[in-house]
């Protein structure tokens, strides 16, 4: 099957997310041409022939770049990157937030993949395939209960990036030139509103609402961007993490930037495509504070830290919430809207859980009765 082309071999509503058939057909002649580019880019690169070398699509992820896989003689895989014409491709790798980013965690030997090769000309990146199944897949596939040691390793994972990766700060990361102040946090929210309760939901925000509801959000987002700033992955969620004989690979980490600690293990354990158990959710966060105290040498106010956790969860799963929405009506990608009852849920229950946040969860109520 060695550089077979993919015309009506394989299932398009599985490899494409939007199951959209007729997108994929009509595609199919750049899909051909881009397939044949990648094919010689791998060959090239291990010096073998090109028809020895076999193609796959992969199912993509919320961004406009493409996936593939690569297999080649001998079992080994590569997966490559097409980077969306949208997307800037500069000669200069290291300018690159992916490579720029994966430069620094590779420094801090964290569990990201490798790169083999970049090309700027044609916007491919061929890198280390860190395997076929997500936390999320492992979990479907084999329950929760066999996934909580993957959920320990991932709290690991998450310790390195925040502290050897803060540890390590340069100035030649890009991840620390931006940070989670209070004027990205409130662009986040405002970006939930459009997407979300304007676009999707069609609710009428007027103006004096429009005003209590931002007042509210600055107050929050005020209390999170006060909070000690680390490396921040940004997506840190069950996607985002491979399992591979038995361990965690991370991807997707691009937009990294620095924020609270609090932030990716919100990622994680507030998920909006995994809902765990709210014992298992205490029992993590127990065990994050615990590791975090060891390799830093602190003593941790567990209570306050939980306070801080809610807070961020508020903001966080909102801001899920509006890409969700975002996808829906600008990509036309409606499969995210399932997770959307969830996501509000977890805002309910933290709304509930902290008298200080009442004049948000009013406000917002007026015109999201869904988290009452």
């Amino acid at each position: 099957m060695a550089g077979k082309k993919h015309s009506g071999a394989w299932p398009y509503d599985k490899l494409f997310k939007n199951n959209d058939r007729d997108i994929a057909e009509r595609s199919e002649p750049v899909l051909d041409s881009v397939i044949e580019t990648i094919q010689g880019l791998v060959a090239s690169s291990l010096n073998i022939a090109p028809d020895r070398i076999e193609i796959l699509p992969l199912p993509g992820d919320a961004s406009d770049r493409r996936f593939f896989r690569a297999r080649i003689p001998g079992g080994e895989t590569r997966v490559v990157m097409k980077l969306g014409s949208d997307l800037p491709c500069p000669k200069d790798p290291d300018k690159l937030p992916y490579i720029n980013i994966l430069n620094h965690l590779t420094l801090c030997k964290a569990a990201v993949p490798s790169l083999y090769l970049y090309d700027p000309d044609r916007g491919i990146l061929i890198l280390e395939d860190l395997g076929e199944m997500t936390l999320k897949d492992h979990i479907r596939r084999f329950g929760l209960p066999a996934s909580i040691a993957l959920y320990r390793k991932a709290i690991q994972e998450l310790l390195t990036l925040q502290i050897i990766g803060t540890r390590k700060a340069c100035g030649h990361c890009m991840a620390f030139h931006l940070a989670f102040d209070v004027e990205k946090l409130m662009w986040e929210l405002d970006f939930f509103l459009k997407h979300t309760v304007e676009g999707h939901l069609g609710r009428d925000i007027t103006p004096p609402n429009r005003m209590e509801i931002r007042k509210t959000f600055e107050n929050l987002c005020s209390t999170i961007a006060e909070e000690p700033r680390y490396f921040t992955h940004r997506d840190y969620h069950s996607r985002n993490l491979m399992v591979r004989d038995g361990k965690i690979g991370i991807v997707d980490f691009q937009d990294a930037r620095l924020g609270p600690l609090q932030y990716d293990l919100c990622s994680l354990l507030r998920d909006s495509y995994v809902v765990l158990p709210e014992e298992l959710v205490d029992e993590l966060i127990a065990a994050y504070i615990a590791e975090r105290d060891r390799m830093e040498g602190t003593q941790t106010d567990a209570g306050r830290f939980r306070r801080i956790f809610d807070l961020t969860s508020v903001q966080r799963n909102l801001k899920a919430a509006g890409t969700f929405g975002f996808m829906s009506g600008t990509k036309g990608k409606n499969q995210y809207l399932k997770y959307l009852p969830g996501t509000f849920a977890y805002v309910s229950r933290n709304l509930r859980k902290y008298p200080e946040l009442e004049a948000l969860r009013s406000a917002l109520g007026r015109i999201l009765p869904e988290i009452l």
